[in-house]
């Protein structure tokens, strides 16, 4: 065979090896788009089905929070029938004494102020059975501003703080953003907390609340300077039920938690206070990015308001 036909079949040999390989590719390359296509596939299914997972999961989760929901009432309702019963029963007799056609007025004064505080108790028992039980969060949130919600509380307490000769400071440190919350749910826990403080100090106690922003938090603390609260106690008081007073549900810190952590916030008590107790609040910061002059304006009207009357 000559050198030019050796040349030649070499190049025949390389083109057929050429075009083998190309087949080989072509096919492995079909082979590997039929393979994507199948896991891209799978995939997809597997997204599908961890959705559904999810579902479930969450559908999980609302009836697990719904059973422990019934449970707790279930709880409460054999507890609060119980403190009822007594409140109840010397309400009906001061009631029926009042029938008495010969009553002096100084005992009938005296029968209807008892009256009263038994049915402002049992009020105050519903209230919290009702706050504690429904969802604190359901709708109705608004921008507030902390220092006019604190003015809110301090002017449904002024009654209290005035014939206990109590001290109510607010102090702010730089501006106060709003934040989004329900306005009555939020005055009432903050109510809550005050009026427990006022209760447990006694006579001249003060109370003294702190106002900061702190990263991408609101914080508020309310310090006074009563009895404090015994360190193996800080987590009991927020439990359900847990109470260490005679007449108390238990319930008044529990639903002030249940709420703070319904718009995304904490609430604890400082362990480092060693003069009185200092409840530590954190809600989420809202800041609002631009404001008309007249809305500054009168935002500021409102925080001079407020501040001037917390004294």
């Amino acid at each position: 065979m000559s050198q030019s036909a050796a040349s030649q079949q070499q190049l025949q040999d390389a083109f057929a090896l050429f075009n083998e390989v190309s087949e080989q590719l072509a096919g492995s390359y079909r082979a590997l788009q039929h393979q994507v296509a199948s896991l891209t596939d799978e995939l997809s299914l597997a997204r599908d089905e961890r959705a559904r997972l999810l579902d479930e999961i969450r559908v999980l989760q609302d009836e697990v929070a719904r059973t422990r929901r019934l449970s707790s009432m279930g709880q409460m309702t054999a507890r609060l029938a119980h403190q009822i019963r007594t409140p109840l029963s010397t309400a009906l007799l001061y009631a029926s004494q009042l029938r008495q056609g010969n009553l002096p007025a100084a005992q009938h004064d005296c029968f209807v102020d008892r009256l009263l505080t038994g049915l402002r108790h049992l009020d105050h028992m519903v209230n919290d059975m009702l706050a504690f039980a429904r969802d604190s969060r359901s709708g109705g949130e608004e921008q507030v501003w902390l220092p006019e919600l604190l003015e809110q509380v301090r002017q449904s307490l002024l009654p209290q703080i005035e014939a206990q000769g109590a001290a109510w400071t607010v102090d702010c440190e730089g501006g106060i953003p709003e934040t989004s919350a329900q306005r009555e749910v939020l005055v009432s826990v903050l109510t809550n907390l005050a009026s427990n403080a006022l209760n447990a100090g006694g006579e001249g106690v003060e109370l003294r609340w702190s106002l900061r922003v702190d990263g991408d938090r609101l914080e508020l603390v309310l310090q006074d300077n009563g009895p404090g609260i015994p360190g193996e106690l800080h987590e009991q008081i927020f439990e359900p039920f847990f109470t260490t007073r005679a007449n108390g549900t238990g319930l008044g810190l529990a639903v002030v938690r249940a709420v703070i952590a319904a718009h995304q916030g904490t609430v604890d008590v400082d362990p480092d206070c060693t003069n009185g107790a200092r409840f530590l609040v954190r809600l989420p910061l809202q800041r609002v990015e631009r404001q008309l002059p007249s809305a500054m304006t009168n935002k500021q009207q409102k925080a001079d308001v407020a501040l001037s009357r917390c004294v």
